[in-house]
């Protein structure tokens, strides 16, 4: 937009897949944020399912939020994270909304996430922004290892948190990659420069790095919000180290193969890192017994880095998103 200080349309939406009690969760929060001055904003669920199984979910709150946002529902079947996106973006459009953003269905935004988010557009020259995501505290049901794991995962978001602040500002992100847990994007994005998120990764996870990746690449702005929080439910099941060592393999896989179709040089250097990282994994397990609350994961998912960038070559390809956990 040409004059950023004018009324915006925003349309906030999120992904789902048979997860009532983490939408539900989000869906209150939505209703508990501050509405930015000289908005109008309107939530979106878009359901990735053969049937509409979150729909009483969201009908049940009504059409509209107790803070006078608009809430609705659309079933996109067409199996795959990128057909949901592309269908929120599609209706963000529809409805003449002037921004786009994305969080994902187990977080709860803070009360003045939106207000913070909006307020660093309005500041910025991007057309595309991300912002932190912190984990939730605990819920009193994980067992000890789990809350280790946990404590692990917050450790790790808070260095994230801290290295995004050294390098990031409201007009550049310094390398760090926007993706759609807490994103902000004009929707002039998809309805004029052609950016879509890739269908033909339907399943491999990674399509919003790419849509980053490519939003840099055709010389479009991108910055960062460094307070506007949106914060992570992790369920049980994910709090396993099989868990957060599969989903290093799987996010280096889905990685370093776009790499190796986009850069292969630089895939090379990555593939000539190996080493590096095996080194890398042996200090953590010796560091282990010192410090239990930041390794345990390091562990985990360097190990599935190693798994994921070694399988490439033996034809192991990510199928990340055709398992649904957390419900």
């Amino acid at each position: 937009m040409d004059d950023r200080s004018a009324a915006l349309k925003i349309t906030v939406s999120t992904l789902t897949r048979q997860r009532p009690e983490m939408l539900a969760a989000l869906i209150r929060s939505w209703g508990e944020m501050s509405l930015p001055p000289d908005c109008t904003v309107s939530c979106l669920v878009v359901e990735n399912d053969t049937s509409p199984f979150s729909e009483a979910t969201v009908r049940a709150v009504g059409e509209t939020l107790p803070n006078g946002a608009a809430l609705d529902y659309v079933l996109e079947t067409e199996p795959g994270i990128p057909f949901g996106r592309n269908r929120a973006a599609r209706e963000a459009l529809a409805q003449g909304a002037d921004l786009l953003c994305f969080v994902d269905d187990d977080e709860v935004v803070a009360p003045d996430w939106l207000e913070r988010l909006v307020a660093g557009y309005r500041s910025s020259s991007a057309v595309l922004l991300g912002a932190p995501l912190r984990a939730a505290g605990p819920s009193g049901a994980e067992t000890g290892l789990q809350r280790l794991m946990l404590r692990n995962i917050n450790n790790r978001y808070l260095d994230k948190e801290r290295v995004a602040a050294r390098k990031t500002s409201l007009n550049d992100t310094g390398g760090v990659t926007i993706v759609t847990n807490n994103w902000l994007g004009e929707t002039r994005l998809f309805s004029e420069t052609g950016l879509w998120f890739d269908e033909a990764m339907r399943m491999t996870g990674g399509t919003d790095a790419k849509f980053y990746a490519e939003t840099v690449a055709a010389g479009l702005p991108v910055g960062w919000v460094p307070d506007a929080y949106v914060y992570e439910t992790i369920p049980p099941e994910r709090l396993s180290f099989w868990y957060q060592a599969a989903r290093g393999r799987d996010q280096a896989n889905t990685h370093m193969r776009r790499k190796l179709d986009q850069k292969p040089a630089r895939a090379m250097l990555g593939f000539l890192s190996v080493p590096i990282r095996c080194v890398a994994l042996l200090g953590a397990v010796l560091l282990f017994p010192f410090q239990p609350d930041r390794r345990l994961i390091q562990i985990a998912r360097t190990a599935g880095w190693l798994v994921g960038v070694l399988g490439i070559p033996f034809g192991y390809k990510s199928a990340l998103y055709k398992k649904v956990s957390g419900h």
